[in-house]
């Protein structure tokens, strides 16, 4: 009976520890206007060569080419708000052009993650209408460094970065499905916040 309860008592201090954190350095939980899509939840993923991508962290360099043609470097990133979404299908991160005018009207420029080929990005961006720039990590080396790939099943896990025009990283998470209206909601939480 005494291990129960100095057991019970280890958890709730720990709950308790865990309560007080600092919110800014973890961002609180937003509701999903979708009930039967999985809520977002913070990412907990440690990339590999012992680098921890957190809320605070400057963003780290990187370089895709992807559907404009052209390749996406960390300081095209810069002087703007920008949202990463990783996905390991085009199809789902597709799904984000029905709020990308609304994350541009917030003065924030979306990004799409992928191992698609450029090539392939390009001639999926045209046909489908998608407008933001869809980028291709076909060794999905830029997800790892994020912190955004499922080791055990290797593929992309859907998440995204959210980074402020400084590049200091201000929201990551990650989640089984990131619905359009989650990632809006988020950009614009996150943003008010700032």
């Amino acid at each position: 009976m005494k291990r129960l309860t100095s057991a019970i008592l280890m958890l709730l201090a720990l709950a308790g520890a865990a309560w007080g954190q600092d919110p800014e350095k973890h961002p609180m939980m937003l509701p999903s206007p979708n009930p039967p899509q999985a809520p977002l939840a913070p990412t907990a993923a440690v990339p590999p060569g012992d680098v921890e991508i957190s809320v605070g962290d400057r963003m780290p360099d990187f370089q895709l080419d992807g559907s404009l043609g052209q390749p996406v470097r960390l300081a095209d990133l810069k002087g703007h708000w920008a949202v990463l979404v990783f996905d390991e299908t085009r199809t789902k991160l597709g799904r984000l052009r029905a709020v990308d005018d609304s994350i541009r009207a917030l003065g924030t420029q979306l990004y799409g993650i992928c191992p698609d080929g450029a090539g392939g990005l390009k001639t999926y961006a045209r046909r489908e209408g998608v407008a933001f720039p869809l980028l291709s990590d076909p060794t999905r080396e830029v997800s790892r460094l994020f912190g955004m790939y499922d080791e055990d099943n290797g593929i992309i896990q859907s998440g995204l970065v959210l980074v402020d025009p400084q590049g200091v990283i201000r929201a990551v998470f990650q989640g089984p499905s990131l619905h359009p209206d989650d990632v809006l909601q988020l950009v614009r939480h996150t943003i008010a916040r700032s």
